[in-house]
């Protein structure tokens, strides 16, 4: 009576909406289904060991819009009724609740399906590693590149002071008449020492030697007249001195 009385219901709602050109008037009526539905309820007769049908009672209020509210009511009806479906058992009933220590389940899934599984979840998991050591190398690549410009910029920054710098400072030094090849212009560890200049002006300078002077030409190789076999050797004692030479009186 119940299921007529809701069929009559759905018809009337469908026939306004269709009415109003809302929705096409479709009516879908199961009535075989509804009845086989029917007879695989448990009997209310029956024992609660049996069937476990825990009635909530509370009507589930929730707004139709809101998907995240719906879904909590759900929820908390759910744990409701299985809170209330454990109570029963272990206080009514007295069935245990727990499973036993020696409980023997068998896995629903086969050993080697569940190793390609935790074969693909290593494989997605070093995947996802891969690409974030990926995007850290990148990231470290772009900052050292800033710092190497950030540096570029200052060397060339600090370059173009200090050309400045000798520009004023010439300009400075040729307003005063003097250049920067005077001994004024000079710095202090430029100038020579007094031992210096007493050496300079016993035996002369000849200047700085170019590196034209310092290279080697054939006479230069032959010429040994500078050249003594016993020079930079250790004399021993009473060791015979060479011809031409007398030794020297203690």
């Amino acid at each position: 009576a119940e299921l007529a009385a809701e069929d009559v219901e759905e018809r009337r709602v469908l026939a306004q909406m269709a009415a109003k050109g809302k929705r096409r008037a479709t009516v879908l009526s199961d009535d075989a289904g509804l009845k086989s539905c029917l007879a695989l309820l448990p009997d209310p007769d029956e024992s609660f060991v049996e069937s476990l049908v825990v009635d909530y009672g509370a009507p589930v209020k929730a707004a139709s819009t809101d998907d995240l509210d719906r879904e909590v009511a759900i929820y908390n009806a759910t744990l409701g009724a299985v809170v209330e479906a454990r109570r029963r058992l272990v206080e009514d009933h007295g069935e245990a609740f727990d499973r036993p220590d020696d409980f023997f389940c068998e896995m629903v899934k086969s050993d080697a399906h569940m190793a390609r599984v935790k074969d693909d979840l290593i494989f997605q998991q070093k995947k996802m590693e891969a690409f974030e050591q990926r995007k850290d190398r990148q990231r470290q690549i772009k900052f050292d590149k800033a710092v190497k410009a950030d540096k570029a910029a200052a060397k060339a920054a600090k370059k173009r002071q200090t050309l400045k710098e000798t520009a004023e400072f010439r300009k400075e030094a040729a307003a005063r008449g003097k250049t920067l090849s005077s001994d004024a212009a000079k710095p202090f560890g430029t100038r020579k020492s007094r031992k210096a200049q007493a050496k300079d002006s016993k035996w002369g300078f000849g200047g700085k030697m170019t590196k034209a002077q310092k290279r080697s030409d054939p006479k230069s190789l032959n010429d040994l007249t500078g050249f003594s076999p016993s020079r930079g050797k250790a004399k021993r004692k009473n060791a015979p001195s060479p011809k031409g030479q007398k030794k020297k009186k203690r």
